[in-house]
């Protein structure tokens, strides 16, 4: 009996499923096909009847892990108080982090290195490249703070941008090491909120 539309969608879930926690745990080159398969509990023959290869599986699960509403480019539009604006993006990105296990898998697998990925390394890496600038929308947020006598003059922007960047990667990268060790949805308000504080312009007066 042919498959109907949904349920053949079905089945391309269960092997994307699959393929991220494989990818996840074992890593990309460490995972076949037939690994993929049958954590699916599904064959070969289905796995090649939705996907050619590994690489046009990754590139489906980098595809579905986007979330628009919380790409930086879309907070360059004009901001009356692009401090806020840029903490409270922060803030909610790392929350909805927190709560969503896909996100926190394709995290994982794409800060995974050239040994862990094998051919797939270029594909994460681009991707990778792509997350990184995401501090480039940070900069331009604080550089149009700067402007307007809303950032500190203790800091420039573009270190600013730099040391958010690096407390936001470095919170998701010790709590996906070690859950236990930090309360993320804390860390997620007050680590966030005390930095901005310290980039307000009143800070420069205490």
């Amino acid at each position: 009996m042919k498959k109907t539309k949904a349920q053949a969608e079905q089945t391309r879930q269960a092997l994307l499923h699959a393929a991220e926690i494989l990818f996840c745990e074992r890593g990309a080159a460490r995972a076949s096909v037939l690994d993929i398969a049958r954590t699916a509990g599904l064959t070969r023959g289905a796995f090649y009847h939705h996907f050619k290869d590994k690489t046009e599986v990754l590139a489906a699960l980098i595809q579905q892990s986007r979330t628009p509403e919380y790409d930086p480019p879309a907070l360059l539009e004009l901001q009356s108080d692009p401090l806020s604006a840029l903490q409270a993006f922060c803030t909610e990105l790392l929350q909805h982090f927190v709560a969503d296990p896909r996100q926190q898998r394709m995290f994982s697998i794409l800060m995974q290195g050239r040994e862990a990925l094998g051919d797939l390394e270029p594909l994460v890496r681009a991707r990778r490249e792509e997350l990184f600038r995401s501090v480039d929308a940070y900069e331009a947020l604080l550089e149009q703070a700067k402007r307007e006598g809303r950032l500190s003059p203790n800091w420039r922007p573009r270190t600013a941008a730099a040391v958010l960047y690096s407390m936001m990667l470095g919170l998701v990268d010790q709590w996906l090491r070690a859950p236990d060790s930090l309360d993320m949805r804390w860390a997620s308000d007050s680590c966030i909120a005390q930095l901005f504080s310290a980039f307000r312009l009143n800070a420069a007066k205490k």
